[in-house]
């Protein structure tokens, strides 16, 4: 096996302090209500290694499910609790936020000769736990390779019983009268990953995940590219380098490098914690009404609009909702613009590269 298998989006798992406050807080967002809870003590934990080293882990789970048009996307919050581990580390230098995104179930076999294959490229086994049903996590170190975080994989041989969780929290309380504040209907799927150098950070996708064909978009204040941006609830002349790829409906990623002026992903992330996922873009909401209303309640609830503006000549709307103190990260929300109809012609890529190994 060389490439990083990469079969769907497994689950998100958001590293936070408080587990149960957490959940409260994506119930209230997104209407995940149930969340099966499991506290991985080292005692049922087995064959824990952390960073080349035999080391205690300690750590607890809640995984809940968002309901969207293309399926559940599953979530799962981890809250360290002793130990060496990085969900801890990733607590102590970051705070909360998207530690790593599951991609893939492999095989005993198939997972040896990964990880054979990724020691050569560089990337090691930062964590790794075998759970009581018997199936190892495993956390490969992709932070430097990819921007910032990990790439997850499970690891068992044939069927993967189903796991019984300690408890099962029901939240159905935190949700507001009038329904969850950005319910997750129609999901447009991706992770902002805000970079350093992004042919730098491209180079290294590109070997690790097979990946040859790559379109760059150079978005900035300019017709047909950037309408109207605003960053903190102003005016902003700025750009950045992006590509935008996905592996699955549900796994997709826009790779940034903040390039000119002002942004919050440069002021207001990379500058504080470096590389790293920057927000998820969740949802596409039906027109600019709907968009109105929806940010009228965020903005009750201390969440504003930190960025965006129209694109693509009147293509759509995009806007950065500051849910980061909620949810770890922030929010991407698009709706139509006038121009939705005829399409996204007119957004075309700055420059194509074929990044497969040059024949000898």
């Amino acid at each position: 096996m060389n490439k990083i298998p990469t079969d769907d989006l497994l689950h998100i798992g958001v590293v936070v302090q408080d587990a149960r406050a957490s959940a409260g807080k994506f119930a209230r967002m997104y209407g995940v209500t149930d969340w099966a809870v499991t506290d991985h003590t080292p005692e049922r934990l087995k064959n824990t290694v952390t960073r080349g080293h035999a080391a205690p882990q300690h750590f607890l789970t809640a995984t809940g499910q968002a309901q969207t048009n293309l399926g559940p996307v599953t979530i799962r919050l981890i809250e360290p609790r002793g130990g060496w581990t990085t969900y801890q580390e990733f607590l102590l230098t970051k705070g909360e936020g998207i530690h790593h995104v599951c991609t893939a179930v492999v095989d005993k076999a198939g997972m040896e000769q990964l990880e054979t294959w990724l020691a050569k490229e560089g990337v090691g086994i930062a964590q790794s736990a075998v759970l009581p049903d018997g199936v190892r996590e495993v956390c490969l170190d992709t932070r430097a390779t990819l921007g910032g975080f990990y790439v997850q994989l499970l690891v068992a041989d044939g069927e993967r019983p189903a796991a019984q969780p300690d408890e099962v929290w029901n939240l159905a309380d935190a949700v507001p009268e009038g329904g969850p504040l950005l319910p997750l209907g129609t999901f447009q799927m991706h992770f902002g990953v805000v970079v350093n150098d992004l042919m730098a950070r491209v180079a290294d996708w590109s070997r690790l995940f097979g990946l040859a064909e790559w379109n760059f978009m150079n978005w900035r204040n300019a017709p047909g590219s950037l309408e109207d941006p605003e960053y903190m609830g102003k005016p902003v002349d700025h750009a950045y380098f992006t590509t935008l790829f996905s592996f699955t409906p549900l796994l997709g990623f826009e790779v940034i490098q903040p390039t000119f002026g002002p942004s919050h992903y440069k002021e207001n992330y990379r500058n504080l914690v470096g590389e790293g996922i920057h927000h998820v873009n969740a949802s596409m909401l039906p027109d600019a009404e709907a968009w109105k209303a929806s940010a009228q309640r965020l903005a009750q609830a201390g969440m504003p609009v930190v960025m965006g503006g129209g694109i693509g000549g009147g293509f759509a709307n995009f806007y950065y909702v500051d849910t980061a103190k909620e949810l770890g990260y922030v929010t991407e929300v698009l709706h139509p613009g006038p121009a939705w109809d005829k399409g996204p012609a007119g957004i075309q890529p700055v420059m194509s590269a074929n990044l497969a190994p040059a024949a000898a």
